[in-house]
């Protein structure tokens, strides 16, 4: 089976082709536009000099025209220059090899036939780069998003492009393929919005909150949409608060570790009483590969943790692993519209055999551990990603 999974260098996009790759014969192709959360470095082991691939042309939704000239191109050409350092962030280390879109599918076939990975950094919103790589593939595992409430309520845009947007025009090559078997749409538990003491079903009416949530609902009915409308083989997944290595460093869990393995203060909204079920990303890997394989075309599944914490509880098992006092916590204001709690009834993905194979307390020890064992990884990223210190700063700066 060929995969193409979108938003492969991400968080869960990196831990799922991790697991996939490790526990089937698939072979894999991942279409990642490297924006903040993307990195390269998740799936370095994977990665030479043949199977890296940047598209000659491509284009976003402002028109922005990028013309790579092979050999001679390089990323300081740029006009914009806050692109042309990001991208040399992202790519440093690396050397992508530049392939007309036109003939990408045909080169990537080749590189298949003699390896089980490729990526290609491009950007979903283009059409013309989603109809070469769905044309090639069997199934598709769409994560590519923008995927951060505090980003999004800083700044909308990006959300309606990627979540939205970028949506469309996968569905829309997607539905232009005869031999598509899936399309798992990966959406949220946040499309439900504010949880009281009832878990949400898959049946449930969608009430998102915020920007972020808003975006992701909007792609969620999209896919289904092209599902009851074009008949492209959709299943959605709608996972809980996924937690794990590789998450980029201003998630919860990753901002408090390493704040504190730094001694400065732990920022807490509120008074941290917020609930969050958290869900180990490699058991959300699991949950796909059954979807993937069992899963019924047209349906939504909840894929939850049973693991409802306070966030508060969260911080203060994390100062207590890392050795640190609880003084560093810092309550500060609340993000606006911030929900107090999710909670999702996935009966219907346990019916299709869904397990959790370990305890949390286990899992998330060792996820901090992880952090605090590979400070190389998101040093990297705090010392030299200078959209990431951007952000950090004006988000934290008055709180």
């Amino acid at each position: 089976m060929i995969l193409l999974v979108t938003g492969g260098a991400g968080f869960i996009g990196s831990n799922f082709v991790k697991h996939r790759l490790a526990n089937t014969n698939d072979k894999i192709i991942v279409l990642d536009a490297l924006t903040y959360a993307g990195v390269l470095d998740n799936l370095k082991e994977f990665l030479d000099d043949s199977n890296l691939l940047i598209p000659t042309y491509q284009h976003d939704l402002k028109l922005i025209e990028k013309h790579i000239e092979k050999n001679v191109f390089s990323f300081e050409s740029l006009k914009d220059e806050t692109e042309s350092k990001r991208l040399s962030f992202k790519f440093e280390g690396s050397s992508p090899r530049y392939i007309e879109t036109e003939n990408i599918s045909g080169e990537i076939e080749k590189i298949l036939a003699n390896k089980r990975f490729v990526f290609v950094a491009g950007n979903i919103v283009d059409s013309a780069l989603d109809e070469e790589l769905i044309k090639i593939s069997d199934t598709v595992v769409h994560f590519a998003a923008e995927s951060h409430v505090d980003r999004s309520i800083f700044n909308a845009d990006a959300f309606v492009k990627t979540d939205v947007y970028g949506t469309y025009a996968l569905l829309e090559a997607a539905r232009q393929s005869k031999n598509l078997e899936r399309f798992i749409h990966i959406s949220t538990d946040e499309v439900y919005g504010q949880a009281t003491d009832k878990p949400f079903k898959e049946t449930d009416p969608l009430n998102p909150r915020n920007p972020y949530s808003a975006s992701k609902a909007a792609a969620d009915r999209m896919a289904y949409a092209y599902f009851q409308t074009y008949n492209v083989p959709v299943v959605i997944a709608r996972p809980s608060n996924n937690f794990g290595p590789f998450q980029y460093p201003e998630k919860l869990i990753p901002v408090m570790t390493i704040n504190a393995l730094k001694d400065e203060p732990l920022p807490v909204y509120g008074n941290g009483r917020q609930r969050r079920d958290w869900l180990y990303v490699e058991d959300t890997a699991r949950a796909i590969d059954l979807l993937i394989e069992k899963g019924k075309i047209g349906e939504a599944y909840n894929i939850a943790g049973h693991n409802e914490r306070e966030n508060i509880f969260i911080v203060e098992r994390i100062l207590d692993i890392t050795k640190k006092p609880r003084t560093l916590i810092k309550h500060v204001e609340d993000r606006p519209g911030h929900d107090v709690r999710y909670l999702i009834d996935d009966t219907k993905i346990r019916e299709l055999g869904f397990r959790q194979e370990r305890p949390f307390e286990e899992l998330f020890d060792n996820t901090v551990k992880w952090y605090i064992q590979n400070q190389a990884w998101w040093e990297k990223i705090s010392r030299m990603d200078e959209e990431y210190k951007a952000f950090m700063k004006a988000w934290y700066e008055k709180r």
